[in-house]
């Protein structure tokens, strides 16, 4: 019998467990933050329509400040996601609702010192953002009211910012694609009020603002409360040393988001110097908020990948981890391309709802072009940003967010706006993305020695990572013949690696009836399979089975504690599986099943040989 365990799956489906899982999940994060930028994105256009340019002017240069907000939160929010989807990965979920526990008590205290601010000393913090009362007056009056309406929102924006990526690795999906939806309607709605009825110039902007986002929050929360929900708040879940793997693992997203905020500073600057109407300053508004609109989708899908990549990272699978490179990379291109030529052509048309003004109307087409053209870098750079974080390779990010969010694109700005005024400025997005992919290929090309051409070659990870391929099994089974022969393929995988013969036909047992449980209760409905993919690893003292399933949740060890006590007949499998495991593990993420099963190698023997066949070692 010749077996193959070079460790690598015949091939990716689309209806495999892992494309399953990014792809549902990146589409409901995708469409949570399209909703929610497009309640900012109609903000604008109400405004430029309703209030005038000198108001949307200044909330358009409202942004650096934001920036500032959502930096604080996003430090929080990243490091929260990528340490509690590790611990969830490796099934501990008391540190998990520590480091969760952590970061919201943090933001409800860092939300508590923004307010004072704004209130205390407003005219610093408007300065920061290249606006002071003296040099423009009216700007300045329209963004002090809009900041009072605003600051009562911050809370939320935090805590949303927080709690939305825990939602959906909780299998939230829906609630939160719900939640911004509300949250969409509902800034819309109170904006035309204001606009139409009340009169309440920017303050009221920023009261609805803040009052959409106190309603999503809401909505987040009440998901979290319920039975069975994953994540808790609770002050006796915290551990100090969670709080330093938190720190360090949010430091990349925190530079991100601070060069981001410079950026922002400094362009804004460079606008107002080298503008050469007004209606040049308004584009740039346009173009950064059609930014927001644009990067959706990449946002989307790198929060995807955060999460996903930190849970293959977790339990070191290396050809799950690839698979979820190649899959995220792969579906962000098809997306970016796609999106590029649509906004490209409707530029005129998009254009067209923030103003009737020729001089405004070209510039803008001219920014939301550029910006369009941008995306078809900027997504595959900001994946591969966020697999780096999920794999906790922190000083690569680091040094990418740095010349990505800041060194790059005001370098950029500064020469074309010197060279080209202001539509040199507008088209400084692009190339500083484009510059930045050159690089990053420059970069590996040196460290390869070679043009990286495959992903192995993109994934910078240890050669010595969840072992060499000889050491690994996978395979995937859909039926119950499936299940006998692939536990008969583990079997004997473990004793070409020289396992001793008792605990390869134990780890045989575990596979079939634990595989055959996921075959036989396979819940997606009539007509439709369902199945179950695995990973086997072997090392010197431990076998270690991996099975992922895409049906309904189900929790094996913790039916095994609620019924250790009970008479019954049914679950008999399961309860023998529990027993012959050394250690076993469980997580539910992105409506997938994950159960980890360790086993002790009793001991080590020299590899079996086949008949007449020799082995691969």
């Amino acid at each position: 019998m010749t077996m193959k365990v070079s460790g690598k799956l015949k091939n990716l489906r689309q209806k495999d467990v892992i494309s399953k899982m990014f792809f549902s999940a990146s589409i409901a994060m995708m469409f949570t933050v399209l909703v929610g930028t497009a309640a900012q994105f109609v903000d604008g256009i109400i405004t430029s329509r309703f209030l005038g340019n000198d108001a949307y002017s200044a909330i358009s240069l409202f942004g650096p400040l934001n920036g500032i907000f959502l930096m604080l939160a996003s430090f929080l929010a990243s490091g929260n996601q990528i340490v509690f989807a590790g611990y969830i990965g490796e099934g501990k979920k008391d540190r998990a609702n520590s480091v969760f526990s952590f970061c919201v008590l943090a933001g409800l205290l860092i939300s508590a010192i923004l307010i004072l601010l704004c209130i205390v000393i407003p005219d610093p913090l408007l300065a920061y953002c290249g606006v002071t009362k003296d040099a423009k007056p009216v700007i300045y009056e329209n963004m002090l009211s809009y900041m009072r309406g605003y600051l009562f929102g911050i809370p939320a924006l935090i805590a949303v910012q927080i709690i939305g990526p825990i939602v959906v690795l909780d299998n939230g999906k829906k609630i939160f694609s719900l939640s911004a939806i509300v949250l969409c309607v509902s800034d819309i709605a109170l904006d035309l009020l204001n606009a139409l009825v009340v009169h309440g110039g920017t303050f009221g902007m920023g009261v609805a603002t803040s009052v959409s986002l106190t309603i999503q929050l809401g909505m987040l929360v009440a998901f979290l409360l319920r039975k069975g929900g994953r994540a808790r708040f609770s002050l006796k879940a915290l551990r100090s040393k969670d709080v330093s793997e938190l720190s360090k693992s949010g430091s990349p997203t925190l530079v991100q988001s601070l060069a981001i905020s410079l950026r922002d500073v400094s362009i804004n600057r460079l606008n107002l110097l080298f503008a050469v109407s007004t209606a040049a300053i308004v584009a740039r508004g346009i173009q950064y908020d059609f930014n927001m609109v644009l990067f959706c989708i990449s946002d989307g899908l790198a929060s995807t990948m955060v999460s996903m990549s930190g849970i293959y990272h977790s339990v070191e699978d290396k050809a799950g981890l690839r698979r979820v490179f190649k899959y995220g990379m792969g579906l962000s291109m098809r997306f970016a391309v796609a999106t590029f030529a649509v906004v490209f052509l409707c530029a005129p048309l998009i254009a067209g709802f923030y103003t009737s003004d020729p001089e405004t109307a070209s510039f803008s087409t001219f920014a939301i072009r550029c910006m369009a053209l941008s995306l078809l870098a900027d997504t595959p750079i900001c994946i591969y940003i966020n697999y780096l974080k999920g794999i906790r390779n922190r000083r690569t990010v680091i040094l990418l967010n740095i010349m990505d969010r800041f060194v790059l694109p005001v370098v950029c700005a500064a020469v074309l706006s010197f060279l080209f005024g202001s539509k040199g400025l507008l088209a400084s997005i692009a190339l500083g993305k484009f510059l930045l992919l050159g690089a990053i290929i420059g970069i590996l090309w040196i460290k390869n020695k070679k043009f990286p051409r495959n992903a192995e070659q993109l994934m910078l990870l240890p050669e010595s990572f969840g072992g060499s391929s000889s050491d690994n099994l996978y395979g995937s089974v859909t039926t119950m013949e499936d299940v006998l022969r692939e536990s008969r393929r583990m079997e004997g995988f473990c004793l070409i690696q020289g396992t001793d013969a008792k605990s390869a036909t134990r780890m045989s047992l575990l596979m079939e009836e634990m595989g055959g449980n996921i075959v036989q209760h396979s819940s997606l409905g009539a007509g439709k399979t369902s199945g179950a993919e695995y990973r086997l690893f072997v090392n010197e003292n431990s076998l270690c089975l991996t099975l992922r399933d895409y049906n309904q949740a189900f929790d094996p060890i913790a039916w095994d504690h609620a019924n250790s006590d009970r008479e019954i007949d049914e679950g008999v499998g399961i309860r023998m599986v529990m027993a012959l495991a050394k250690d076993t593990r469980y997580f539910n993420a992105f409506n997938s099943n994950n159960l980890i099963l360790w086993l002790d190698v009793e001991e080590k023997e020299e590899a079996y040989v086949a008949p007449g066949k020799e082995t691969s070692k």
